[in-house]
């Protein structure tokens, strides 16, 4: 250190030479340099690095420096705590033996080609090894170092982790091929492996089979028991499925109570036959949920390949066709799929679209089959019976559409038309100046059990000005017995109106005469399947007898249905049965013929 004249100080740097004279040291030559500039660039140095490694410490990542040979020369806390370790403890390890084995190689090219081009590297993954067993995933950006001299010294980075992005991507990526609850593949990755095992079965010349599963009366358990215990309902028949497929086969969920199985290079029909078997006994078996036992059953659908077709969404649509095949047999049960289901779900669709179209263009029309007194032969009530004649179809039977309606739900403003035009009907020929008869108008199943029945009975009868007593709505046993307490309270709403109730198709179902009392339904009406036979079948005679003698104890009105000849309108009159109706008056006709029938008839 050197002072000034005006006492400030600076430092120097100096060396000296000897002198020599006649082989003696006689003095020395010392030479001084103002240093000031290089210790201001030292410091400066000093307080950039002291700044740098403060942030480095401070940094989320992982901040590090290697030398030429992938060794570690400095890490910061943070990077040497996301593997467990101290930075310490990190050092002093051989960090390469913690570079997950299969990304080793990834890890020496990467540092090869940093070193061959003297530059560094950009988003490179690599895992490694935690204190604790586990692997954190890291992508690494690293710049080069180099000496004084320009020559290359080693490599300084930064390392993020990225594991909990990389697993939520991995779980994007599952849910996007895979059901949630069940794990199981969907539609998206069943296609595709479909597609594979096309060509594996064209190479190997055999078929592949795809059976569509639902289960039976799914709906019950979750309404019942709750989602909770559907949930897990789900989770054992995917336990069971699994037990009757093989390794190489796909079980897939397609949403809801609906599975899918891919079964693969299939070497005979039998095989699918023997594989669905063994679905339909596994799912036969009681499933323990929350401490209860359910019983439980599927229906199955199955198309082949290349029988039934070689694409996917062809492939489905007729094991889909399937299945509802085997629900409408009576349900636990698998079908192959053929062509004659197929044109039914072709005319079923094709019935369903027409049907909407004739709700808007009002299509529909109504007939009238006259209810007799078998003993005056005069009209005492009539059944208002639904026609429709479509323009492309022809005249559609009931029979065809009916079933159709209910499904799709345009039974309910179908049935609410029919109510109204009924009604308007009959007050019609009361202001004709025809005695008050009844007019009885059918409801469905999906009818009464909507919530707005009451007000669509009540505004028909407000529209049309019908006294409530002259409509009479028929209901099957089926529908008052299923959920009867909210029934009964249906019942009670609609009898406040005023209007009549009668069972249609009395006998054919589970009766429970205590219900004929609790619903007080106002007549019986005996089903043409028991009338037809009643004078050579000894069994249908007891049943009419019986239905007959029912209603009177009951104090009940009673009509029988389907009446075609002489002879069993004479037993009927025999047996008591006042009220008859059928072909041997008349068939449901137009209005205008009705007209005219009751003018001839109830003079």
């Amino acid at each position: 250190m050197h002072w000034r004249k005006d006492g400030s100080c600076f430092p120097v740097e100096y060396w000296s030479h000897p002198i020599y004279r006649n082989g003696e040291l006689v003095g020395a030559v010392v030479n001084f340099i103002d240093i000031s500039e290089r210790k201001r660039t030292e410091e400066a140095l000093r307080e950039s690095e002291a700044r740098y490694r403060a942030m480095a410490e401070q940094s989320a990542d992982w901040v590090w420096s290697i030398d030429v040979e992938g060794r570690h020369l400095y890490t910061n806390q943070r990077g040497a705590a996301i593997l467990g370790y101290t930075a310490e403890e990190f050092l002093a390890a051989d960090a390469l033996k913690l570079v997950h084995p299969e990304d080793l190689p990834l890890f020496h090219e990467t540092l090869r080609a940093a070193l061959a081009t003297r530059q560094g590297w950009q988003s490179v993954v690599l895992r490694w090894r935690h204190r604790n067993g586990s692997y954190r995933i890291l992508e690494s950006n690293a710049t080069p170092l180099f000496g004084e001299g320009g020559q290359l010294t080693g490599f300084q980075g930064v390392d993020r982790d990225i594991t909990e992005r990389k697993l939520a991507e991995e779980r994007i990526q599952f849910l996007a091929h895979h059901d949630a609850l069940t794990g199981l593949p969907n539609r998206i990755l069943l296609r595709d492996r479909f597609e594979h095992a096309r060509e594996m079965a064209r190479q190997s010349k055999s078929r592949l089979a795809i059976l569509f599963l639902d289960l039976d009366n799914f709906k019950v358990v979750n309404d019942t028991l709750g989602h909770a215990a559907g949930d897990q309902l789900l989770l054992d028949v995917v336990e069971r499925l699994s037990r009757c497929t093989r390794s190489g086969d796909t079980i897939s969920r397609q949403g809801g109570d609906e599975f899918i199985i891919l079964l693969n290079e299939v070497p005979d029909l039998e095989t699918v036959e023997n594989i669905a078997g063994e679905i339909l006994a596994a799912m036969s078996e009681p499933m323990e949920i929350d401490g209860r036992y359910l019983n439980t059953s599927c229906s199955i659908g199955i198309s082949i390949c290349p029988e039934d077709g070689d694409d996917f969404d062809s492939l489905l649509q007729k094991a889909d066709t399937a299945m509802y095949n085997a629900k409408d047999s009576g349900r636990n049960a698998c079908r192959f799929f053929n062509e004659a289901m197929n044109l039914q779900a072709h005319e079923h669709l094709l019935l369903q679209n027409r049907l909407f179209q004739a709700m808007v263009e009002e299509d529909f029309q109504l007939h009238y089959q006259p209810q007799i007194h078998a003993g005056s032969g005069r009209v005492v009530g009539i059944e208002a019976l639904l026609r429709w004649n479509n323009p492309e179809l022809g005249e559609v039977e009931p029979s065809r559409f009916i079933p159709v309606a209910e499904e799709s739900g345009l039974i309910v403003p179908i049935g609410s038309w029919v109510m109204v035009e009924a009604c308007t009907q009959a007050q019609a020929w009361r202001k004709a100046g025809f005695a008050d008869i009844g007019i009885s108008v059918n409801l469905s199943a999906l009818q009464f059990r909507r919530t707005n029945l009451i007000e669509s009975v009540a505004g028909a009868l407000n529209r049309s000005g019908l006294p409530p007593h002259l409509l009479e709505l028929e209901l099957t046993e089926s529908i008052l017995l299923q959920d009867a307490e909210n029934n009964l309270e249906t019942v009670r709403r609609l009898k406040s109106l005023g209007v009549r109730l009668s069972i249609d198709d009395f006998g054919t179902g589970y009766s429970s005469f205590s219900y004929l009392k609790r619903f007080a339904v106002d007549r019986l009406k005996i089903d043409q399947s028991f009338v037809r036979d009643i004078t050579s079948d000894p069994d249908d005679a007891a049943i009419v007898r019986a239905i007959i003698l029912l209603a009177r104890s009951l104090r009940l009105g009673i009509v029988a249905e389907g009446v075609e000849t002489l002879e069993q309108l004479d037993f009927l009159r025999a047996e008591g049965c006042e009220e008859v109706q059928g072909f041997l008056f008349a068939r449901p006709l137009p209005a205008a013929e009705l007209e005219a029938y009751l003018h001839e008839h109830n003079k």
